[in-house]
């Protein structure tokens, strides 16, 4: 059998293809995050884009600049003080420990029932060697700058982030639809029969995972809210507020319930079981609720498993941080919409 003339040709332009699409993704690889961030958002802020969009059809850019300002409105809000929010608590933290009465701890905590006396002779034991508390907290003030720097190094880096995403997000709003048009295009000429199908199923999925986000953390600011007001928290309105704006982030509510549990339990003076009550509501029902609430939205959405839905979410929150809470679902629905194909398909 005779070689193929063309063989060389192929090989080397194949070769030639791949070297192209690695050195391209490259050059592409500090603005992945961006993009990924900027293709979330413009799927799911669509909707209200075309209606400002139809308010003035001859300047369509004007609609696209001014949802973007009010993108860049809302993630400076929510990403910004998160770093320089912890940053301060922390230092406040620290001065609180190095004046706290050691005794007073101890009696707080062998008030609690069966774990409370050997533990609070542990931590006694523990903060009255050496310096006592003080000591120790003086002893980490490296460890205490360190983390503020990065801190500030990590608002810079956000900055950066939030900045190349909106910029992403007028490029999008304006030639988006071109560019999905010609992303469906090539799928169909690479042969895949369902790819409208693909692209509605991760549009949806985009969608709704954005919104149940924004719905997830509005039913865990109300759930802490509840919480709080209950167990006799300061400011208990005010509290739940900050927990819906955590709640936004994955795993973010346990940030302002935990520490504020740890106060009634330790300095408010209130009995004991206000702040472990707290905590166990906390545990129980406004951490529950998070992937719980989100994963039963998404697959009202898509019509997919919530087991499915949820293992997507998890996951992709493990992998990616709270970029996987869009990507992991609509990767595991897309996944699971192939294998369909291929098992329904002729053999």
């Amino acid at each position: 059998m005779e070689p193929n003339p063309k063989t060389p040709a192929i090989v080397l332009s194949i070769a030639l293809l791949v070297g192209l699409l690695v050195a391209v993704g490259v050059v592409l690889r500090p603005f992945l995050l961006p993009l990924l961030w900027a293709i979330v958002l413009t799927v799911a802020t669509w909707p209200i884009f075309t209606r400002l969009r139809a308010t003035c059809p001859k300047r369509p850019w004007i609609a696209s600049l001014g949802l973007s300002l009010l993108l860049a409105v809302a993630l400076l809000l929510v990403a910004i003080p998160l770093p320089l929010q912890l940053a301060g608590e922390l230092r406040l933290l620290g001065q609180r420990l190095a004046t706290v009465d050691i005794q007073e701890i101890s009696n707080s905590l062998s008030q609690v029932p069966f774990i409370g006396q050997p533990l609070a002779e542990h931590i006694g034991s523990l903060l009255s060697t050496e310096g006592g508390l003080s000591a120790i907290v003086n002893a980490n003030q490296e460890t205490l700058i360190r983390f503020a720097t990065k801190a500030a190094v990590s608002v810079m880096d956000t900055l950066a982030v939030v900045f190349m995403t909106l910029i992403g997000c007028f490029i999008l709003y304006n030639h988006g639809e071109t560019l999905e048009s010609q992303t469906r295009t090539i799928a169909r000429k690479l042969g895949a029969t369902r790819a409208d199908d693909i692209f509605e199923y991760i549009t949806m999925t985009l969608r709704g995972a954005a919104y149940s986000v924004v719905a997830t953390a509005v039913a865990q600011g109300a759930l802490a809210g509840i919480g709080y007001a209950i167990a006799g928290a300061p400011l208990p309105a005010l509290l739940a507020l900050c927990t819906m704006i955590f709640s936004l982030i994955p795993f973010g509510a346990p940030f302002i319930y935990v520490p504020v549990s740890l106060y009634l339990v330790f300095i408010s003076g209130l009995p004991w079981y206000h702040g472990v009550g707290l905590l166990v509501w906390g545990v129980a029902c406004i951490s529950t609720v998070d992937n719980l609430l989100r994963s039963i939205l998404i697959s009202q959405t898509t019509r997919v498993s919530a087991v499915i839905v949820f293992m997507g979410v998890l996951g992709g929150v493990l992998a990616f941080g709270l970029l996987g809470v869009f990507i992991g679902p609509a990767l595991v629905g897309v996944a699971q919409t192939l294998w369909l194909d291929f098992a329904e398909g002729d053999a």
